[in-house]
């Protein structure tokens, strides 16, 4: 565009144009916002031997005319002659990229992926790209994994849109952007090696600059307060939508921040890590059941569980009031399970995390008088070999066994001999699980029953 002008305007002409041009722009209305925007939302690039205005918009700016923006922000008199080593400010806007690029590392329940107005069907390795919309269900989680080997989780009830997914050419930096529009996230970022390397979680009312963390955001549904949440390294969080703003606050790991729709911002700790009681105890029942040591200052928990113990592959969740904490059933297997304490100030605290194993294997049994004589019967639950046994104590339950036997594959036994008198029954089972890797059985036994007999 200015090369051709060349030829049609002497070169003094052309200079005078240039000069009104420039005063132009500088009085522009949008200097003061040019002036004023946020350093992180510009790069800085440092000219080399043989760099013009012209080349570099040439081969790293969307549109060639965007030159004279970079010049008028850098106040740039002559964009032929600019000096070897001097820094000027480039807005991201501005700047060729190439799509980076997701995939989906795992997934389960009712999730949804839109792209355009295209609903993508999930399968694992399935790639998201910019401008999608993603959404979990209830009892529905995915993750992402980013180029960069960053992972976004959504836990249930979650609607993000990934709004930057880009690697910039210039800095061969990344740029990626999570709009979190309703629910929560945990982003699990790789240390940006570059400083022009960014990653953002925006909501509503706030945005984030993380850098090389472990992180949640979540945006309450009742009130619109977005709470960000530090776990690992260190975030900035912004009310409103600029890092330049004043309203800005540094969230170290075990701190959080609360941005509310009226653009108050609140830096709290957050809890310490509760502690699961007996977490080491085989999750044999029909719900899972964890107990968590009580604290006062502590209004509920919640308690996440994944297959792999980087919390990639959720199974599932659940928040309760309390410290015991009831979850329905999930398929035999090793897992982990990751913990939080909920503050009355709404944030949830840091996480404490442990490894468990789930085996159904649930018993219970029944005693009655029949035609020929009283029939012991049990029942429940659960793969792999069973075998019961039956033991039957007179007068107390602390009384040496009358009848204790072991190895049953059965699930009656009638006893046709029972002198009059009070007793005391139960049985046991011992089930050996159906991975033939995994050699340890569980035993249990039900309570003592009463039964008396009257012939």
């Amino acid at each position: 565009m200015f090369e051709g002008c060349r030829e049609l305007i002497p070169l003094s002409g052309l200079r005078l144009l240039v000069s009104f041009l420039i005063l132009g722009l500088a009085l522009a209305p949008n200097e003061a916002a040019a002036q004023k925007s946020n350093a992180s939302e510009q790069i800085t690039y440092v000219f080399k031997n043989g760099d013009t205005l012209f080349n570099l918009a040439n081969k790293y700016l969307r549109k060639q005319a965007d030159y004279f923006a970079v010049q008028r922000i850098n106040r740039i008199a002559n964009p032929r002659r600019i000096p070897v080593g001097k820094s000027i400010r480039i807005p991201v806007y501005l700047l060729k990229y190439r799509p980076s690029t997701a995939s989906l590392s795992a997934f389960r329940g009712d999730v949804s992926i839109a792209t355009g107005d295209r609903n993508l069907t999930p399968v694992q390795g399935l790639n998201v790209v910019e401008g999608s919309h993603l959404k979990t269900a209830a009892r529905s989680f995915l993750t992402l994994q980013l180029e960069d080997g960053s992972r976004i989780s959504l836990p249930s009830n979650s609607h993000v849109r990934i709004t930057r997914l880009r690697h910039i050419l210039l800095t061969d930096s990344v740029d990626y952007e999570i709009a979190v529009d309703k629910g929560r996230i945990r982003s699990k970022v790789a240390p940006l090696q570059k400083k022009a390397d960014r990653y953002r979680v925006r909501t509503p009312v706030a945005v984030s600059a993380v850098r090389g963390t472990d992180y949640r955001t979540r945006v309450d549904e009742t009130s619109g307060t977005t709470f960000s949440e530090t776990v690992e390294g260190e975030v900035v969080v912004a009310a409103g939508g600029s890092l330049g703003s004043d309203r800005v606050v540094s969230i170290p790991a075990g701190t959080g921040a609360a941005a509310s729709v009226t653009g108050a911002l609140v830096k709290n700790e957050l809890l310490s890590p509760p502690e699961l009681l007996d977490p080491a105890m085989i999750q044999s029942e029909t719900e899972l059941r964890f107990a968590v040591a009580p604290r006062a200052i502590a209004v509920g928990h919640r308690i996440v569980i994944a297959s792999d113990a980087g919390f990639v592959d959720v199974v599932a969740e659940v928040q309760e009031p309390g410290a015991v904490i009831n979850m329905p059933s999930i398929p035999n297997g090793r897992y982990f399970v990751q913990v939080t304490a909920l503050g009355a100030d709404g944030f949830e605290g840091m996480p404490a995390t442990y490894s468990f194993k789930r085996q159904l294997s649930t018993l219970g049994g029944s005693a009655d008088a029949g035609d020929f004589g009283y029939r012991f019967k049990w029942f429940g639950e659960g793969e792999g070999q069973r075998f019961y046994r039956l033991q039957i104590l007179k007068d107390s339950k602390t009384a040496i066994p009358i009848i204790d036997e072991a190895g049953l594959s059965t699930d009656t036994v009638t006893l046709s001999d029972l002198p009059d008198g009070e007793y005391y029954w139960r049985v046991g089972v011992t089930q050996f699980s159906s991975d033939p890797e995994d050699r340890e059985a569980i035993e249990k036994w039900t309570d003592f029953e009463k039964l008396t007999v009257a012939n």
